[in-house]
């Protein structure tokens, strides 16, 4: 059975960063961490700098350093707004 997906666009000032199909993302919002899958309910909320996590359709997970921002959820639409976006390196084990 396929896993169920919705729209996520992650964007900057000067572009489009992302744009696809995702199972769930993991943001830091205002209030604390916040998890989205599927169906989630209609929000608007804050964004603060930290770790954003997505799980692509195809069940790969990939982690970014975002800075401030909002996020946007209605009917399956997360759009996701920051000034600052990075690809988290994995850390190294000495």
């Amino acid at each position: 059975m396929a896993e169920k997906t919705f729209h996520l666009t992650v964007i900057i000032p000067d572009r489009v960063f992302f744009e696809g199909s995702v199972r769930s993302i993991v943001a830091p919002g205002g209030a604390g961490s916040l998890g989205v899958l599927v169906d989630h309910a209609p929000l608007i909320t804050t964004l603060q700098p930290g770790r954003l996590s997505i799980t692509s359709a195809e069940g790969k997970s990939q982690s970014f350093l975002i800075g401030a921002g909002f996020l946007d959820i209605l009917r399956n639409e997360v759009v996701l707004l920051t000034d600052s976006v990075e690809i988290e390196q994995p850390t190294k084990l000495s």
